[in-house]
Order: C-alpha cells, then structure tokens, then sequence
C-alpha cells in the first residue's frame, strides 16, 4: 500500500494542496495565473499524483489536458497510476480510483510464471493426533505449496485487476533452481516456498504458515526476497484445529489470506520498473 505523502510543498503549494483535495476549479485558475504543472511536495509529489492518489478524477483530467506528466515519478518511485492504483482505498476492484486508472496509461499486462516447492517450517513440532512421521506423510497429501498457488490463481481471476496472468504453475512438491522451467517470455519469475507449522497445544494443533517469496527478473530490474505470513495464533484468527482433517482447510485458508499481500508485492515491483 502507498504511503501517504508529507504535504509540505517546496513549490506552488496552494497548486499541490487544491489537488489533493480536488478542487479542481481552483486548480485551473492557479494553473492560468501561472502555478508550475510540475510541482512537486518533499515526497517529489506533482498535482497530478495528488489527485490520482486521493481518486479525484476531474482533477486528473484537467491536469493531463494541460500537459501534466502521467510517467512523472516521485522520490520512491511511484507514478501517478501506481498511487491510484495502491492508494489506501485502490487495490481492488469497483473502487472511486477506477475512473482515475482509466485516464492514466495503463501498464502492459505483465507475465508471471512461479515455481513452488514445500518444506517443513521451524513450527513444525507436533501433532496432537499424530507421530512426526505421519504428520510429515499427511502434508504430503494436503500439499501446501499447491493450495498456495490456487490462492494466487484465485486472486488473479477475482482481484487481481488482470494486470498479471499466472503463464506457469509448476508446484513440484521439491526444491528446484527458480525459473528453470519458466517459458522464456516471462516478466518474472516467482519462486515459493511454503513452510507449514503444527504444534500441539493442550490437545489441539495450532497451525501455521511461513512462505517465503524470491521475484527474479529474467531481463533484470526490481526483485526481491520477502516473508508472507507469520502462522495463525490463538486471538488473531482463533483457528486451532480440534483433529487432523483440519489442517488442510485451516493452510487453505491461510494461504489465501497471503495471496493478496504477495500479488501486490509482485506487482509493486514489475510497476517500479
């Protein structure tokens, strides 16, 4: 999600703030008596971002119809589409910032392929209803990179604003080098890797799951190496489950919850570019 911007304005900062709050009107007369279209807050904030940001389509309109500069970037390189798009309110779909996202240039829809492999995380202790060896044979089958990946196709197809397909889906079940089996026409290459958690706690399992995400960029540019999600915990969800045909529904549940913090990840990071 953006950071909202420190306001102050090293220039034009009656422009900058009448932006913000869509007054366009006001915008349009301090344009015409010579306020600078490209001013900018501390943040490196033009009018335009501003009113992208805060989803004030009029606002934007007028400012493109003068000329403002839609690819202009702010001191963390954020653009104003970008701002619309993850602004505290954008990100998902039927939002005020739509009408703002279709008067900017839209991005080319990117191409993800992503690889992922699971692997016993540091919770994985116990089970209340099982020995290691069987508990280690049950995720097998529950397969908790695989229901990693539907919850990132899932996002995709109802969140996702279609601006990244999902080109490969290879959950292998094993380590494997990233990218190795992605097409060659990629934007980038996912790699996860899901680490479950069961930990017996006064006759009950409490679940967990770790995943850490690796973006790589076939032809170079924003990547990165980050952790999604830190298990479920008595209070935060009050999920623990009572016997062991919940612990695939309870990772399903997880990893869903995961799914829309790592696609905007991902997509943060192709946008930066």
């Amino acid at each position: 999600m953006a950071v909202l911007p420190l306001l102050a304005a090293e220039n034009s900062p009656d422009l900058l703030e009448a932006a913000k709050k869509g007054k366009t009107a006001l915008v349009g007369q301090l344009l015409d008596k010579g306020a600078d279209l490209e001013s900018q807050d501390r943040e490196g904030r033009t009018p335009l971002m501003l009113a992208a940001q805060y989803g004030h389509a009029p606002t934007v309109r007028l400012l493109l119809d003068k000329g403002a500069k839609a690819g202009a970037r702010d001191a963390h390189g954020w653009n104003a589409y970008m701002l619309a798009l993850l602004s505290p309110s954008g990100g998902v779909v039927h939002t005020p910032h739509d009408a703002v996202l279709k008067m900017l240039r839209q991005p080319k829809r990117f191409r993800l392929a992503i690889d992922a492999a699971w692997a016993p995380g540091k919770e994985l202790f116990s089970s209340c209803f099982m020995r290691p060896a069987d508990l280690t044979a049950h995720l097998r089958e529950i397969r908790p990179d695989a229901l990693v990946i539907e919850a990132l196709q899932h996002f995709a197809q109802t969140s996702g604003r279609d601006l990244m397909v999902i080109v490969s889906a290879d959950a292998r079940g094993t380590s494997d080098i990233p990218g190795k089996s992605a097409p060659a026409d990629v934007d980038a290459v996912l790699t996860l890797q899901a680490e479950p958690g069961v930990t017996c706690v006064q006759q009950s399992d409490q679940v967990s799951l770790r995943i850490q995400g690796t973006l790589t960029r076939p032809q170079g540019g924003q990547s990165f190496e980050k952790t999604f999600g830190t298990g479920m915990k008595t209070g935060m969800r009050g999920e623990v489950a009572t016997n062991a045909n919940q612990h695939g529904p309870l990772f399903a549940s997880w990893a869903k919850s995961q799914a829309g913090p790592i696609w905007w990840a991902v997509l943060t990071a192709l946008l930066m570019d």
